[in-house]
């Protein structure tokens, strides 16, 4: 796949704005597959395997938020471009947590922006897929030289242990995040799934933590991402130290942390937010030569109500610290 031949489907239920798009993406060489529903455009993504959706959140029959949510979760290589009339930054945020790789606002005054976010993605597209392959080629190899020397046994231990020690690397990296030694998004939603079901099997509490650092766009804007990136590793540091060895902590994305508290009542939660929260602000960081700088978080803590799915546990925790936000930040909110 190339750039110039990529088969793309896009899922609109604007008529004018789907031809539009259709004639334009043929016109750079894609094959153009069109859908004016969220339905039709699912039966198309299933039977027709697109490279890369192009899909418009407001559809007259699903919710395109479901759509995307159907499509990231069973293939991580399809490329997803949210296209918006409204561009709320709650409908950017919450179309790349579930899966998308871009956010567009329509109408598009300028369809060269339009192909650079399709030029991208299927530049991502086809890195994802070569790197599938290397991988594949590597498993394939270390499978041939096991097997080769699996005659000298001194050998064959010293190999088996290095292969123990690569798996264990490769699982660590790809559960971790590499700023913040954390455990990442994807490894959170396994983990919570986890939790859940022990919490509702012995009947335990079951607490959740969202952190977001105050105003980090400022920040990173004043003094530099490489600061922003200090202040980000730090607070996973002091994360760390403050939990417990059962409880696990997770960057959930750009300077959202979460951490889940397995047999911790809601108020034993907040005590632990709370502690976090003091903490840190009373730590100074000092970008560019600058004075002492503190900075605050936002925190959102809620418990695990028997019967309810994960997402409305997490969207209640992240709803309490947008509530955080809204009380004038570097507070908890905890219900």
């Amino acid at each position: 796949m190339s750039s110039h031949n990529a088969r793309i489907l896009v899922v609109d239920d604007e008529p004018t704005l789907l031809e539009l798009l259709g004639d334009f993406l043929r016109e750079q060489g894609h094959e153009v597959i069109l859908a004016d529903t969220g339905s039709k455009g699912l039966d198309l993504y299933n039977s027709e395997l697109p490279d890369l959706v192009l899909l418009d959140l407001k559809l007259p029959d699903l919710s395109g938020l479901d759509v995307l949510k159907h499509i990231s979760s069973r293939d991580d290589e399809t490329g997803l471009i949210v296209i918006s009339g409204v561009g709320s930054t709650d409908d950017a945020i919450e179309s790349l947590r579930r899966g998308a790789w871009d956010f567009l606002v329509k109408p598009f005054l300028n369809l060269e922006f339009v192909l650079h976010s399709v030029n991208k993605s299927i530049e991502k597209v086809h890195l994802k897929r070569e790197n599938r392959l290397y991988r594949e080629h590597l498993e394939e190899e270390v499978q041939r030289r096991t097997s080769e020397l699996q005659q000298e046994i001194i050998a064959r231990k010293r190999i088996e242990e290095d292969l123990r020690r690569s798996e264990m690397r490769y699982k660590e990296l790809s559960l971790t995040d590499e700023l913040t030694g954390l455990y990442n998004a994807r490894h959170f939603f396994r983990q919570v799934q986890a939790e859940v079901e022990r919490a509702m099997r012995y009947n335990s509490p079951l607490s959740l933590c969202v952190i977001d650092i105050d105003k980090f766009k400022q920040y990173n804007d004043a003094y530099g991402h490489l600061c922003g990136d200090a202040v980000l590793a730090e607070l996973g540091r002091f994360i760390q130290k403050l939990i417990r060895d059962a409880d696990s902590a997770y960057r959930y994305g750009g300077e959202e942390f979460i951490i889940v508290l397995p047999e911790t009542p809601r108020e034993e939660a907040a005590r632990v937010a709370e502690r976090i929260r003091t903490t840190f602000f009373e730590h100074a960081f000092y970008p560019k030569n600058a004075q002492g700088v503190h900075v605050s978080l936002s925190l959102g803590v809620t418990s695990y109500c028997p019967g309810e799915s994960v997402s409305d546990l997490v969207d209640r925790a992240d709803q309490n610290m947008y509530a955080a936000k809204k009380f004038g930040r570097n507070t908890t909110v905890c219900k």
